[in-house]
């Protein structure tokens, strides 16, 4: 009787424990960032119902922080996946959501690194920017610098050696240089000259994920440019045309950038260096009516800078 009663327990518990994952918000209550039973439900939710980018604020974080938990579903934290996930798909319901509080992240080294501080000066930072006209003046830049900044600490709480001074954080300080910039309208000339940037496209046939020969040959291009220039990172943005449903077509520009960072990474590219997101139909290179195959449209995107 006793073992029944414990069994009944325990599914009253999970019971709860989804039914109140299921309700409640993004935000840090109850106090675990997500939780990995909801992550196969809201992941895909997120990616597609993200916007294109080029929106206003809210819409550029919807469309961020999908990018952020698809990169974080690939590194396989589904915690933190859902999320960020529950955080961008307030933003797709047109909510205004703030960057994290460290506070709520297991931060180390406090004693005798100072991050925790280091992190709360970059907040306070970054949502000044945001409330002296970032959002409305430069919403894509403001949302980059936030999903960049909530990144930095998602990632430095995993692995603080290698991410406190990571990719994410460096794409926080670069881009909030840039919205700091924007903001006081420096002329171009009073900021560092931009690296040129190279841009690639990469081909698929119609309803597929694999290389073509002559999509292999760009993509070993890119390979090597990019050993040529260590400091570069590389941009991925995967798509399709219009044939076919949306969550279909999400998921094939999904694959197919997918497939395009799996072969930079077996030709000897450093994964960090590669960011990746997807489109699906939504933002099509050549503009055509639904049904319509366009091979210019099935394409990966490739920008180094």
């Amino acid at each position: 009787m006793s073992r029944q009663h414990t069994f009944l327990s325990l599914i009253a518990v999970t019971a709860g424990s989804i039914a109140l994952a299921g309700c409640s918000g993004w935000s840090y209550n109850p106090p675990i960032h997500g939780n990995f039973m909801t992550e196969p439900l809201n992941a895909p939710k997120v990616q597609a119902a993200a916007p294109p980018a080029g929106g206003n604020f809210v819409q550029e974080t919807a469309h961020d922080y999908a990018g952020l938990s698809a990169m974080l579903r690939r590194l396989g934290d589904w915690t933190d996946v859902d999320y960020f996930a529950r955080k961008g798909m307030a933003a797709e319901r047109g909510e205004v959501v703030p960057p994290e509080d460290n506070r709520n992240w297991a931060i180390p080294l406090e004693e005798p690194f100072g991050f925790r501080t280091k992190m709360a000066g970059a907040r306070a930072r970054l949502v000044a920017d945001l409330d002296n006209g970032g959002r409305d003046r430069f919403p894509g830049l403001a949302a980059r610098a936030q999903v960049s900044y909530d990144c930095w600490l998602e990632r430095t709480e995993d692995d603080w050696v290698h991410e406190f001074d990571g990719a994410c954080h460096k794409d926080f300080l670069a881009t909030i240089a840039a919205l700091e910039r924007h903001l006081k309208g420096a002329p171009a000339a009073a900021a560092p000259a931009p690296r040129a940037a190279h841009q690639y496209n990469v081909y698929f046939d119609f309803d597929q994920a694999r290389l073509t020969p002559e999509g292999r040959q760009v993509v070993d291009e890119v390979a090597r440019t990019a050993k040529a220039e260590p400091n570069v990172h590389i941009r991925l943005v995967g798509k399709a045309d219009l044939v076919g449903t949306d969550p279909y077509n999400m998921a094939l520009s999904q694959r197919r950038a997918d497939t395009v960072r799996a072969e930079l990474t077996r030709d000897g590219i450093d994964a960090g260096r590669i960011a990746e997101s997807w489109d699906g139909f939504r933002d099509p290179p050549v503009p055509t009516a639904r049904g319509v195959r366009e091979p210019r449209n099935r394409v990966v995107e490739v920008t180094l800078q």
